[in-house]
């Protein structure tokens, strides 16, 4: 994945008055890069190559560095509509991660621990409608993990509540728009417009569906928008209903963990932090499986899945998707 383009702003500024002022201006973005031919269409500044060799050359290097293996392919293709491996893989890893850290603490080693982790490129946006996590099987790298782990998060930990859990889901299902279940007529599933994709928390270590049906509880920005709604259903534990007022410790992210949009989020919720990157967690559990089991198995669980009602005509329910 390239820059393709170079925004430049000039400004003609005026002194005259003795305060600056902007008297005209122009923005464009310059085509740098030709992402169908895959061709440069700006000149290599030789300076700058060679001021920033020795960087470009080390980082090279790290990124081209084996960490272990995988059996599977990883593609993010379908991640929004079913339970998906690239997602898979790094609630897997944070969760290894939490378990064996709380080991002996006294308040957080009887907590259940869960997972929560979002498809990151699974195109539809705008400016890069292609993007995708794609990680042949085989020898993986540190670039694979921070294909299949974008951001440079850390990993933290946060205490949620059976309810707060389940209000955290609620917003992640406003990624969906609400299917009429009594039409015909082509809908659109995903919400690309009003919802960011980030946004879309799998929580691993619960079984749930997702009634597409229902309005959205909560609009892109995780504000209750409809208070009568419930997308989330069969919501369960250990095969038993989630208890309201049950404790989950929850792996997340830092912008996760410390934005307290999501329920169970914020200042007062953080159990703890740590300083390692998720993508930097997720690559040392692929190490870690690999030097285990010879190789990484990034099968899904297919724990959760969006379900279609009947409709009062009596005919079955139909899935859509799983998740």
């Amino acid at each position: 994945m390239w820059g393709d383009h170079l925004g430049v702003v000039d400004l003609v500024l005026n002194n005259d008055s003795g305060k600056w002022q902007v008297t005209q201006a122009k923005a464009q973005a310059r085509p740098i890069y030709d992402a169908a031919a895959k061709k440069s269409l700006a000149a290599e500044d030789s300076k700058l190559v060679d001021i920033l060799k020795a960087e470009h050359d080390a980082t090279r290097e790290f990124v081209s560095k084996p960490i272990g293996k995988s059996a599977d392919n990883m593609y993010s293709y379908l991640a929004l509509v079913q339970d998906d491996p690239t997602v898979q893989v790094v609630n897997n890893a944070q969760k290894a991660y939490v378990e064996h850290f709380i080991q002996g603490d006294p308040d957080l080693a009887k907590l259940p621990v869960l997972s929560a982790a979002a498809p990151f490129k699974v195109g539809g946006r705008k400016n890069d409608p292609a993007s995708f996590v794609e990680v042949e099987k085989g020898q993986l790298t540190f670039r694979n993990a921070a294909d299949l782990y974008l951001y440079p998060n850390t990993l933290v930990v946060v205490k949620a509540s059976g309810k707060e859990v389940k209000e955290w889901l609620e917003c992640s299902a406003g990624q969906f728009n609400q299917i009429d279940i009594h039409s015909n007529k082509p809908q659109s599933l995903i919400n690309w417009d009003g919802f960011r994709t980030y946004n879309f928390d799998v929580i691993d270590g619960v079984n749930y569906q997702i009634d597409v049906s229902q309005p959205a509880r909560y609009d892109g920005e995780c504000q209750m928008v409809n208070p009568q709604a419930e997308r989330i259903k069969n919501l369960t534990f250990n095969g038993k209903p989630v208890d309201p007022n049950a404790t989950f410790l929850v792996a997340t992210n830092n912008y996760r963990a410390y934005g307290g949009k999501f329920a169970g989020t914020g200042d007062s919720h953080i159990a703890f932090a740590s300083p390692d990157e998720n993508r930097a967690v997720l690559a040392a559990w692929i190490g870690a499986e690999s030097k285990r089991a010879g190789e990484i198995h990034p099968a899904a669980d297919n724990r959760a899945g969006e379900i279609h009602p009947a409709a009062d005509t009596g005919r079955p329910n139909k899935a859509l998707a799983a998740i």
